[in-house]
Formats: C-alpha cells, structure tokens, sequence
C-alpha cells in the first residue's frame, strides 16, 4: 500500500468487517465517510472521533486538536475536550514536545476546549513526531447530523475556500522553497490559511439551519468528500468546477508543485448538504462565514462537471500533499 489514506476497497475487504459486537447504545456506528461515532446518553449523546496528524511538520501540534474538533463539528457537536497520544523519535529534544504542547494548548484555548489526558512515549518505530488525538463531544439527541443523511435534490455546498490546511502546511514545511520563486507577504497570506482551520462554528450552524448531511473535507480533498458523502449515503453527487472555490495563493502553490488543488487535503473546509442551500448559505453569511452552492445529490453516479464535460469521481487515492517528497526537492 502506498502512503496516505487506506483505499476504500481494503478498508472493505480488511477492517469493517471486524468491528466487533454492535452496541445498542451506540447510534452512529463505523462505517466509510462517518469520521465520528454517537452514544446514546438520554437526552444527549456523546460524540467521539480519532486522528493522527502525519502530513504535517511544523504545524502538527495546532492541527492535531482542530482537524479531530472539526469532525464533531460535522455532526453538529460541540466540542469538549481531547486526548492527545504523542508518539516520539528516540533522540528528541525536549524543547520539541515543549514546543508541541504550546500548539495543543493554544488550539484548545481556540477552542474553549479542555486536554483531558492521553500519552506521551518516545519510541524507536518512529522517525517524526506522531500525534494522534480522540475528540469527545456532545449533541441533543435527535438533532445530531452524520455523513450519511444526504437526499435526492439536496444542493451541495462548501464552506471558506478548498485546500486551506494543504496550502498552510506546503507554505509552512516548504517555505524557503517558495521563497524563491515569491515574495514574502505571497508566503505569509498562503501561512495565515492555518487560523481558518476549524469548521465548528459553520458546522453548528448548518445543523440548525437544514442540513441534512456534513462531512470535514479532509484527505483526498472535495473530489474524497464527495464520494464519501454520497457513497455513504446510498446516492450520486454532481459537483460543477467552476463553482468550486479556490483561492490565488492556493492555485500557485499547487501549480508551483505540481499538484491538483481538488484532491489537496481541505480542512477548514466543510461539505454539506441541504434541501434549501440557499438558507444553509445565508445563515452562514451573517456569521461570517463564506458558502457556496456547488452541485446537488443525484440518484446513483459521482460525477465532476467541466467545461469539457462529466468526469466520474472516483474513491480517493492518497492525498496529493504526499506527492511533496522532501527528498526529491532541493530547498
């Protein structure tokens, strides 16, 4: 297998099927596209989600508690509090997981959320700091919403810009690269894209306003959420590229490295859909929060409008941030 996420047909074949025994109390079991799982506690339930964060270097510490938050923020959960298991290269230095624990910290007061424990290990097996992160949070029960809910005719719409979280960390990991071919504020407007990382406030939100469906666009960019979405919804997707948004500094840094900006990692940026857009649209706008409708549920086929006609989208291969190979760049 190669780096990045684990295709969707081995997951099929080699992890869902041994999930062990099903819960009554568990509402919202494992399966592909639900990043979180819903316990059934009365009146609320408990929302729960995991992660690691591999793709990044620099930036590893801050995006472990967002990316895991913003997964409870797609089923319409507020956050409470995260885990936080740090994995350690033999040899570190102390002032790196210093380091490391200021960014949780920081992203946990962003959050007005609690580190509740998890563990710390320096280890042999790996050669990079490894965080892996569980987020708990909670719902009223019956107005959580999950990956799967998406119906016939619901328009779909993206929140912010594409690509914010692959852009930050090239422009952060490969910033003297960059510097070469442009200027400084160029470098520090593709940085700055880290603050707009979460997607709680949009994803509340959206749950009050008629979503039926939410999904944290991640690895394998729109292109992987949009199969997702509907493949666990039991339906097809129609997405139209020249709705998508994505902004100049995005486009640059992609080109510069050769990379498509459709299938680049994308938190920051939530998927969701509605029967009335244009309500889920406008609600976001009085708080702030950029929304644009970008294609609408169909009954079966995934499918990416271009100008130049349909293109069939397919399950997502790995994300195009692990085509960057350090290696084989001479910074």
């Amino acid at each position: 297998m190669e780096v990045g996420k684990v295709p969707v047909e081995i997951l099929k074949r080699s992890v869902f099927p041994y999930l062990g025994v099903k819960r009554k109390e568990v509402l919202v079991h494992s399966q592909l596209g639900e990043d979180s799982s819903i316990i059934d506690f009365g009146e609320y339930v408990a929302v729960l989600s995991t992660d690691p964060i591999t793709a990044s270097e620099k930036l590893s510490g801050f995006l472990s508690v967002i990316i895991s938050c913003n997964d409870l923020a797609s089923c319409g959960a507020k956050p409470i509090g995260i885990l936080s298991t740090i994995l350690l290269p033999e040899g570190t230095e102390e002032s790196t997981l210093h380091g490391i624990m200021k960014e949780i910290d920081r992203a946990a007061k962003k959050l007005s959320i609690e580190v509740l424990g998890g563990h710390t290990e320096i280890t042999t097996t790996v050669n990079k700091p490894i965080i892996s992160t569980t987020a708990i949070g909670m719902a009223k029960k019956g107005e959580y919403i999950t990956t799967k809910g998406a119906k016939i005719d619901d328009d779909v719409i993206v929140t912010k810009a594409l690509g914010l979280e692959g852009t930050a960390i090239l422009a952060t990991d490969y910033k003297d690269l960059l510097l070469k071919g442009y200027d400084k504020d160029f470098i520090l407007k593709a940085q700055s894209f880290i603050n707009e990382i979460s997607v709680i406030e949009e994803g509340l939100t959206a749950a009050q306003n008629g979503a039926n469906a939410m999904h944290d666009i991640t690895e394998g960019g729109i292109l992987g959420a949009a199969y997702e979405i509907a493949e666990a919804s039991g339906l097809g997707i129609e997405i139209y590229e020249e709705k998508l948004p994505v902004r100049p500094e995005t486009k640059e840094i992609c080109r510069f490295f050769g990379i498509n900006p459709l299938k680049l990692i994308s938190s920051g940026s939530m998927i969701i859909t509605a029967s009335d857009g244009d309500k889920i649209v406008k609600s976001l706008s009085e708080k702030g929060i950029q929304a644009t409708i970008i294609g609408k549920i169909i009954k079966e086929g995934k499918y990416l409008i271009t100008s130049k006609g349909k293109e069939e989208i397919t399950p997502p291969e790995r994300d195009e941030i692990y085509l960057v190979n350090r290696e084989r760049i001479k910074v």
